[in-house]
């Protein structure tokens, strides 16, 4: 490097303070009991680790917070009150002594007052909103908490076009109307609408049949210890479908998926020191690949066969029939939990294992692999499915999503057996099936 060079260039002197802007300017901090809860209240706090002090315009709740400490303070001065919110350690809050004569008017803390309780989100507020009818808002805000109430949820279309219906209800003018969409950012923001994704099936539940299901079956596992009731459940699992979403510097093509699924059955008891070696059927009999890399029964791996690659009652018996001999030998007596598919309606009477069905309708609400273990488990295939093809791509492959069956089945082998017993305990307990 030239010697010019090298004193053009200037010298850290010490690491860079992570409060800090590239400008210099404080980053703003969130402060209260839970800064990370979307509905905190903003603040606009500053690091005190400089000097400087920018002028911020303050929200309601900052200024409630000023009234407050003067409310409990009534013999401090204008200067006192400024130096306490200055020298703060959970953020200073900047404003002059100016502000603060106009602010302490009765008819400004009124105003802020009003302004915190008008909308759920008025707390983070630094100026009022401008609402043009409030009549009509008030109507659509009314319409979004009665859709929340069914459990339903609404789109943006939904909610410009229920607005235009509440404008031709009330007779607005066109000229006090509001085209476009322009105005869906602030009115969510108001009042603390997200964008949401639905998860699951509980939402088509009764609360009270699952409360009801949920009291049932604790009354039948209070005859045995945690240890001793199980759970079973199956999943469908996409084993070679590469990620649908990453990161990349630009836009990237998509690909065509993989539609190849096998179906898993999966055990665990409630403690989660138990989890029983899952069951894979898939549609081929003998694929090359067992030739290749070895028969399932090699890599102690239950494989089974159909057309549909889903449980059937056959499949479904042999299996009670293994897991009550292991249970005889064991000299054990264990309740099974299981959902009312009818393949789970088997001739076979086990002596050591008592079958629990679930009611109809509500196993996504009361039972303990839905509530997150199979989650979980999936999440831990795909994580081993990308690390393989980190491996895949470091070897020179082409296909770095390629994988074998017998490949995939020993890999989400592998993936149950990393499912901690913590993980499972919290399932069972999100389920009410534990205390």
């Amino acid at each position: 490097m030239p010697e010019s060079a090298a004193r053009k260039r200037k010298l850290r002197d010490s690491e860079p303070n992570p409060s800090i802007n590239k400008g210099g300017r404080p980053k703003r901090q969130k402060i209260g009991n839970d800064a990370h809860s979307s509905h905190t209240p903003r603040t606009s706090a500053l690091a005190t680790t400089t000097g400087k002090t920018p002028r911020n315009n303050l929200t309601a709740f900052d200024w409630l917070s000023v009234y407050a400490y003067m409310d409990s303070h009534p013999k401090a001065t204008q200067n006192q009150i400024i130096n306490h919110f200055t020298t703060l350690k959970t953020g200073a809050l900047i404003f002059t002594q100016g502000t603060l004569s106009r602010k302490r008017q009765i008819a400004e803390r009124e105003k802020i007052e009003a302004r915190a309780k008008a909308t759920p989100n008025g707390l983070s507020l630094k100026r009022d909103r401008i609402v043009t009818r409030p009549d009509v808002e008030r109507a659509l805000v009314l319409w979004t908490k009665r859709m929340e109430a069914k459990g339903e949820i609404y789109n943006i279309d939904m909610l410009i076009q229920k607005r235009k219906e509440f404008d031709d209800a009330f007779k607005v003018p066109d000229a006090e109307r509001l085209p476009g969409n322009g105005w869906i950012q602030s009115f969510c923001r108001g009042y603390n609408i997200a964008f949401q994704r639905l998860h699951g099936e509980a939402g088509s539940v009764d609360p009270a049949a699952a409360h009801a299901e949920q009291d049932r079956v604790c009354k039948i596992l209070l005859d045995y210890a945690p240890r001793d009731r199980f759970n079973f459940d199956e999943t469908g699992l996409y084993i070679f479908a590469p990620p649908d979403r990453g990161i990349a510097a630009s836009q990237m093509r998509g690909k065509k998926s993989s539609k190849y699924h096998i179906t898993i059955g999966l055990a665990c008891n409630a403690d989660g020191s138990e989890k029983l070696a899952p069951i894979f059927i898939g549609k081929p009999k003998a694929p090359r690949c067992f030739k290749k890399e070895g028969t399932p029964e090699a890599n102690d791996i239950e494989y089974h066969n159909n057309a549909s690659a889903w449980m059937t009652k056959e499949i479904f018996e042999g299996w009670l029939r293994a897991l009550d001999i292991q249970m005889r030998f064991a000299r054990r007596h264990i309740c099974l939990l299981v959902d009312n598919f009818s393949g789970h309606y088997v001739d076979y009477t086990p002596s050591n294992v008592k079958l629990v069905f679930f009611r109809p309708n509500l196993t996504s609400y009361v039972q303990p692999c839905d509530a997150g273990v199979i989650r979980c488990f999936k999440a831990l295939y795909r994580r081993n499915f990308c690390r393989s093809a980190l491996r895949r791509d470091a070897g020179g492959f082409s296909n770095i999503y390629e994988l074998s069956l017998i490949g995939a089945m020993c890999m989400a082998d592998k993936a149950w057996k990393s499912v901690t017993a913590a993980t499972i305990q919290h399932c069972w307990k999100h389920a009410g099936l534990q205390p």
